[in-house]
């Protein structure tokens, strides 16, 4: 008896909401939608819009915590006034869902949608209230629509989805380090270490141009054969080899590695004056950098028609 009663209790979902949209009609409700049909306090229809002249005009909020931006949440919710500006990294639901018309008049519903990364708190529900103007007991108040009043219940910024495994020693028999640093030596004769060893040069490095003799320290490997030219002798092939081998320079050889004068600004002094460049915080960038991708987000959840 107390099993089946547990069981059909519904149990809270504290997973974060990852998308918002507006419907027309209850029916025209996405796949893996929620529609807020009724209002918490007084269980009454919950519809956002004042109705027309001559018909009925609803519309109902749908929020989903799997449909939308893969990584993306959504972080709050606000309410401006049609005249207002949008604030500052919010999207404005323009459309309805199902039926392209256009979603409020004199109001305004948006919303932010921030990588879950970089998300400062959640949503985890969306309520509506038609008589109480107070936000209930762990929910939030966002704004008034027609008469209604539209609350959230904010949830804690969201855990890294991804921990870095912790650091163990390698079960190998070398360093997986590419560059042979802290590399624990390992089978294979020949040196080199790092993630492939034995597979190292057998021979140092020649030196570069200018320094010493010029030549590289050890024989070195003899070419392929081929077949020479009529014209070709053993000083020119001996030429051949040296300039292969170090004797002769690279192609970068002389070239003189420095900024081009036009993007130096340099004053009266002649010192160089170099551009100042400004600290910003995570809000700053998000502020300035922020793309709501609200068309792509329309097109792929748009319904096709065939």
């Amino acid at each position: 008896m107390m099993r089946d009663l547990y069981n059909a209790l519904p149990l809270p979902d504290d997973r974060p909401i990852m998308s918002v949209c507006v419907v027309e009609e209850l029916s025209g409700c996405p796949p893996n939608y929620t529609p807020v049909s009724k209002t918490h306090d007084q269980d009454i229809d919950a519809d956002l819009y004042k109705d027309g002249f001559f018909r009925r005009v609803t519309r109902y909020l749908c929020h989903s915590k799997t449909e939308g931006y893969m990584g993306y949440v959504v972080e709050h919710l606000a309410i401006v006034n049609d005249r207002d500006a949008r604030p500052v990294g919010y999207t404005i639901v323009e459309q309805t869902f199902d039926t392209n018309q256009k979603a409020f008049k004199k109001k305004q519903l948006c919303y932010k949608q921030v990588p879950r990364n970089m998300a400062t708190q959640t949503i985890t529900d969306i309520i509506i209230l038609s008589r109480s103007k107070v936000a209930p007991e762990g929910f939030s108040l966002v704004g008034e629509m027609n008469g209604l009043c539209v609350c959230i219940k904010p949830g804690p910024a969201p855990t890294p989805q991804y921990k870095p495994p912790a650091q163990a020693s390698s079960p190998l028999l070398y360093g997986v380090d590419p560059s042979g640093r802290g590399s624990s030596g390992g089978g294979g004769g020949g040196g080199g270490g790092g993630l492939y060893p034995g597979l190292g040069p057998t021979r140092p490095a020649p030196a570069p141009p200018g320094a010493g003799s010029g030549r590289p320290q050890g024989p070195a490997p003899p070419l392929p054969p081929r077949n020479l030219p009529s014209y070709a002798s053993p000083t020119h092939e001996s030429q051949n080899i040296n300039t292969l081998y170090g004797t002769g320079h690279s192609t970068l050889f002389g070239v003189p590695f420095v900024l081009n004068k036009k993007y130096v600004k340099s004053s009266d002094n002649g010192s160089v004056t170099l551009p100042t460049i400004s600290k910003k915080s995570r809000q700053q960038i998000e502020d300035e950098y922020y793309y709501s991708f609200t068309l792509e987000q329309d097109i792929v959840q748009r319904p096709t028609t065939t």
